[in-house]
């Protein structure tokens, strides 16, 4: 027999992801819905005595007339028309103890429905320490239904456990039917007719709601006015049928009503505090320096400069330790295959190897991304920032959160994509994830590096004071942040349309984060990376070595084999011999490079690169970079037979395309072949694992497609203006 399942709701800020962490432990998994991009979680709680419950946490939410798509989830939840999940046995909803009125809303709207359900009492740890009470028995006698007192970490979760267990112990828990509230002077033959027809759209193998027709009309009335019937995924017919007539009028009454019986049952379950409770005056003071216009400017920079600091430096260590990792295991496993299988090594080592390689090396800044964010989230301050940024943002039409994954784009995509589950709206968040990729992120650093060394730096400074190199870096930095701004202004009017989301949100009082609850916030974001999108990035660098090692020539192995022996002959073990060694592999890589598939695309494609400035060689170092945009530099490496251990700082590299010539004796590499690169690598998708990400974040290809064809285009025309209208004006 399956375990029942239970929905876990509430209102966003609840103590809702602590007390589905606290059930469930590590064996949550995350993912989302056929055809929905919202998130929703799924866990398995052990109840004692061979009791179980599937735990389903469903997005925050403070009625059920949704507004967003994540409370449409919700509520598709909640009726049992969520895509491939199982129909609700129990409702577990969520109330938050310092907030209890405005939760019980919710309450109220459930208690009217045939759903079993039982309430569960967070914060409560928060009213004692302020010296108040919390009477949840008196609120079980009034609301009919069990009530557990749950504090959000602290022995909640057992007592929860233990009410869960008698229940299940007595069978499937049940519940009273409640009458809705009575509408006097409202025609409620149009709502009982609207019920009808949305019961007989929700019917499902198990479920009836035959008998319920007022309170589904009342929810359809809700929803009518809200605008979320359509949110329901139900037919188009379906819900025309449902349209409440005069729904706002029938809205009003019923709210008033509901509220009138929130208030009945709320008066004395929480005991009256004698002045300031600790808490609000706490919250207060630190609002008041926070939420300054001044200091808390100053206060929102500092934190977000420690951000940065974090994802650029402090994960370094942990980046620079896994490459290490990496190349000694690679070298180790490569030591194992025999000489005469030099393909198979090359798979293991180049392919596998490297592939584990590009997915492991993001874990310490989606780690740290992601402790930062937790932490912020859990004192309470991620709520303030937003409100502080809210003006900003909004003059793209964008929600204050968007600001924070964009600012840690600057660092790595992939865990700003993933940054992005903080902002409510689809819409919105998918603008985000779009435009995000295009702020130049560290990855970008060795190619403008490279190229500011190599053709920027012997120009004269500027004014005779500032160094071109410099002025260039800057340009680079501010381009990619005006292009996400206006693209975020642009998709917002057009591809994905909205109004700009209001500024409605709660600033919930300041605590003190949980380990617990932080360490698994941040692992599970971790796995998710590490087993979906890790996936996608091992593919595609097998795609890649494939591309660089096919076909094999192997008149060319032979002749490099020929010389290997011949230097290993004449020359003596020692510096030189593994010098002469070192030249001739350069060379095979370099002459395997450009008769290999990804070489003869170089080539093909050079004639539509040229009038950007570019030959064949930066082409087969555009396909190599879809890796990631800093392999471009050891691809150009190999191609002009250095190696590919060369990087931004190698002097025999900048050196090699200072003398490159094209075929009339021009130099391949000038100030505007330079400029046109870097303006192409600002607008380019050259970076498969924020592909990946992209993916696992919306739930399917549809836009991370959209995005690699658009971000690509863009980069073409780009560079494409930058060298021709250079060269209309004379620069060479």
């Amino acid at each position: 027999m399956s375990a029942p399942v239970a929905l876990l709701v509430g209102n966003p800020n609840s103590g809702k992801t602590s007390l589905f962490n606290g059930l469930t432990g590590l064996s949550a998994k995350v993912g989302n819905y056929p055809g929905i991009t919202v998130e929703h979680r799924e866990g398995s709680c052990d109840l004692g005595d061979g009791h179980r419950l599937t735990l389903i946490d469903l997005p925050g939410t403070y009625s059920l007339a949704p507004r967003s798509d994540d409370e449409a989830v919700a509520v598709r939840g909640v009726l049992g028309v969520l895509p491939d999940a199982p129909k609700p046995d129990l409702i577990l909803c969520v109330v938050d103890a310092t907030a209890l009125e405005r939760n019980l809303y919710l309450v109220a709207q459930l208690r009217e429905l045939p759903l079993p359900l039982v309430v569960c009492v967070t914060m409560t740890d928060t009213i004692l320490a302020d010296g108040r009470s919390v009477d949840a028995a008196l609120l079980e006698r009034r609301l009919g239904v069990p009530v557990v007192a749950t504090p959000a970490v602290r022995g909640g979760v057992a007592a929860l456990r233990a009410r869960l267990q008698a229940l299940l112990a007595d069978g499937r828990p049940r519940r009273l039917a409640l009458n809705p509230p009575a509408l006097p002077g409202i025609n409620t033959s149009a709502v009982d007719d609207a019920g009808r027809v949305l019961g007989d759209a929700l019917a499902r193998p198990g479920s009836s709601w035959a008998g319920h027709e007022r309170a589904l009309g009342l929810l359809a009335a809700s929803m009518c006015a809200s605008g979320g019937l359509d949110k329901l995924g139900l037919p188009a017919e379906v819900v025309t049928r449902a349209h409440v007539t005069d729904a706002g009028r029938v809205v009003r009454a019923v709210t008033e009503a509901r509220y009138a019986r929130v208030g009945e049952w709320a008066a004395g379950v929480i005991g009256e505090a004698v002045g300031e409770t600790r808490s609000a005056r706490l919250t207060r003071r630190l609002d008041a320096v926070a939420l300054h216009p001044v200091l808390g400017s100053v206060i929102l920079v500092g934190v977000f400069l420690v951000l940065f600091q974090a994802l650029f430096s402090w994960s370094t260590p942990m980046v620079d330790g896994i490459d290490a990792a990496m190349g000694w295991l690679g070298g180790r496993l490569g030591g194992l295959f025999p000489e005469s299988l030099p393909l198979l090594r090359s798979l293991v080592v180049n392919g596998v190897v490297a592939g584990v390689g590009n997915v492991i090396v993001f874990v310490p800044q989606i780690a740290v991304l992601f402790l930062f964010l937790s932490i912020l989230e859990d004192t309470g301050y991620l709520a303030r920032a937003a409100f502080i940024l809210d003006r900003l943002m909004a003059a793209i039409g964008l929600h204050g959160r968007a600001f924070v994954p964009m600012l840690s784009g600057f660092a790595c995509a992939v865990p700003a994509i993933m940054a992005t589950r903080t902002i409510e709206t689809t819409k919105d968040r998918i603008v985000t994830i779009l435009v995000t990729p295009l702020i130049s992120c560290s990855a970008r650093l060795p190619v403008y590096a490279l190229m500011i060394a190599t053709v920027f730096s012997t120009q004269p400074p500027v004014f005779g004071v500032i160094a071109p190199g410099a002025l260039v870096m800057v340009g680079m930095y501010s381009l990619s942040v005006a292009a996400a701004l206006v693209g975020a202004a642009i998709l917002k009017r057009t591809v994905l349309k909205s109004p700009t989301p209001p500024l409605v949100l709660e600033l919930p009082p300041y605590r003190v984060p949980h380990a617990g609850q932080v360490a698994r916030a941040v692992l599970s974001r971790v796995r998710i990376f590490l087993t979906e999108a890790g996936t996608i990035i091992l593919a595609i660098t097998v795609v890649l070595w494939a591309l660089f090692t096919f076909p094999r020539d192997a008149e060319l192995s032979q002749t490099a084999e020929a010389a290997r022996r011949a230097v290993e002959v004449t020359t003596a073990p020692g510096e030189e011999r593994d010098a002469e060694l070192a030249k001739i592999d350069a060379r095979t890589a370099r002459l395997q490079v450009e008769q290999s598939i990804a070489g003869r695309l170089g080539h093909a494609l050079e004639p539509a690169l040229e009038p950007l400035g570019f030959d064949w060689k930066l082409g087969v170092g555009i396909i190599a970079s879809f890796a990631a945009r800093e392999v471009l530099v050891s691809t150009l490496g190999l191609v002009y037979g250095l190696g590919d251990t060369a990087d931004e700082q190698s002097l025999s590299l900048r050196e090699a395309m200072r003398a490159d010539r094209r075929a009339d004796g021009a130099p391949v590499y000038t100030p505007l072949t330079g400029l046109s690169l870097l303006v192409f690598f600002v607008f380019a998708m050259q970076c498969m694992s924020t592909v990946a990400a992209v993916k696992r974040e919306t739930g399917g290809w549809r836009w991370p497609l959209f995005q690699l064809a658009a971000m690509s285009v863009l980069a073409y025309l780009a560079s494409l203006a930058v060298f021709q209208v250079g060269k209309l004006l004379g620069f060479s």
